[in-house]
């Protein structure tokens, strides 16, 4: 006859046997041949005072893992929490053995700990782990630029005037409930800021379009007089010590200063009809570092560009993070430099597009020892004397076709399309921890194959 139940509770440890628990099996095997940089990365999880008292706290590797799983699994710290607490294969992988697991606030404040140094530091352990491993020889590099958004809505003048005014809005409206006996001229305008922004928008006239903008206009310079005004009144706080006051002030002057930028900027495009060059625009007031680019005919990105130099194995061996729409030619150089220097790669054949074609980056490349150099359109020589034969042209033409592919698989599987972390420092350590769980990836099916 058939049981009914299992009266008596296992004592051993479920064992999953799922792709995915094979995967990170792998990369668990390939983070722990050289776990050195942890000890880097702890500086900056330094405390002031220490205490025997209250929780440990997350163990670095913890944080690292964690972090990591998280973009390999496209996970929102909500979601992290969750899976941490239900997937025995993530638990053991992030090495969370016993007790709670950490709260997502916690799991966030722990991760952004690592700045991008930290994560570079990574990528180079895992670069030499490939080496070592035979995945990646480093004889054959290809290059390609890419952009990475950033976390904003679309820019236009009305849309950033009306972030301003609400935003200050916002923010003094708070500082008054925290300080009820402070006096403050204060008025909130940020219905009047919204009927005009719709305005703007929905209007066909070009009169009745440039009427609203001087409305809104405005009403954001007086709203720009009430946070000055309010900015006066927290600093005697601020000297007194009050951290909530200097917490209030600091955001109320760095809105204070983009909503000046914008004014700026509307004033002279709208009013002045005067064409505003890209290095003097903001385009966001919460992710103020944001660049605008533009690659060739394709539509304008808003964030970063960043260069990526590639192997044969599909490993991504280089990420370079720059402000700026420089050109691919300009860091041609540098990206081969980087590769020597910080990994130890030493390439003999390099394949890249046109953007990179220039005959001094050629003539730079065959000075470092470099054999076979494509650009993949004709510069100042002919292709015949670049490569020297037609075959080992369109060998390496095939070749650097692949980076096209290792760049759209990063973007759609591992987040690298747009930057969801706030801030300059945040965005360069989230387009890391996407290349570094890419390359993981990639080394951890070869080693189950």
């Amino acid at each position: 006859m058939r049981e009914i139940y299992d009266a008596q509770l296992r004592l051993e440890f479920y064992q999953s046997n799922s792709k995915m628990s094979k995967k990170l099996e792998k990369i668990s095997g390939i983070l722990d041949r050289d776990i050195r940089f942890l000890a880097k990365i702890s500086e900056n999880f330094k405390t002031p005072k220490k205490s025997s008292a209250g929780a440990k706290g997350m163990t670095i590797e913890q944080v690292v893992r964690v972090a990591l799983l998280k973009q390999l699994r496209q996970l929102s710290y909500e979601k992290l929490y969750d899976e941490l607490n239900d997937n025995i294969s993530y638990r053991r992988f992030a090495k969370i053995h016993e007790g709670e697991v950490p709260k997502k606030m916690t799991l966030n404040e722990n991760i952004k700990k690592i700045p991008p140094e930290g994560w570079e530091e990574i990528h180079k352990v895992i670069i030499k782990a490939a080496k070592e491993l035979g995945v990646e020889k480093g004889k054959s590099v290809r290059m390609d630029s890419t952009c990475v958004e950033s976390n904003i809505h679309y820019p236009t003048d009305g849309e950033l005037l009306w972030d301003c005014v609400r935003v200050i809005d916002r923010i003094i409206a708070g500082v008054m409930n925290e300080y009820p006996e402070m006096e403050i001229e204060y008025h909130n305008h940020t219905k009047r800021a919204k009927k005009r922004r719709y305005r703007i928008v929905n209007t066909s006239s070009k009169e009745k379009r440039v009427e609203a903008y001087k409305d809104l206009l405005k009403v954001s310079r007086e709203t720009g007089k009430y946070c000055e005004s309010c900015i006066d009144r927290l600093e005697k706080r601020v000297r007194e010590g009050d951290i909530e006051a200097r917490v209030y002030k600091k955001e109320l002057a760095g809105y204070l200063e983009s909503l000046k930028t914008i004014i700026n900027q509307t004033e002279r495009r709208v009013l002045d009809g005067e064409k505003v060059e890209a290095k003097d625009k903001l385009v966001s007031i919460f992710e103020t570092h944001s660049d605008i680019l533009a690659k060739g005919k394709r539509k304008v990105v808003f964030g970063h560009k960043i260069l990526l130099s590639g192997g044969k194995s599909n490993l991504i061996l280089d990420c370079m993070i720059e402000r700026g729409n420089w050109s691919d030619a300009e860091y041609f150089k540098k990206g081969i430099e980087r590769l020597r220097k910080k990994y130890e790669v030493h390439p003999e054949e390099i394949a890249t597009d046109g953007g990179f074609a220039s005959k001094d980056n050629y003539d730079y490349a065959v000075s470092k020892g470099i054999k076979k150099v494509l650009f993949t359109k004709k510069c100042t020589s002919k292709i015949a004397e670049l490569v020297r034969t037609s075959r080992a042209y369109k060998k390496l033409k095939k070749f650097r076709a692949g980076i096209e592919g290792c760049i759209s698989a990063a973007k759609r599987a591992y987040g690298l399309s747009r930057c969801t972390w706030k801030g300059w420092q945040s965005f360069q350590s989230y387009v890391w921890v996407g290349v570094i769980v890419f390359n993981l990836s990639i080394m951890a099916e070869s080693l189950i194959k």
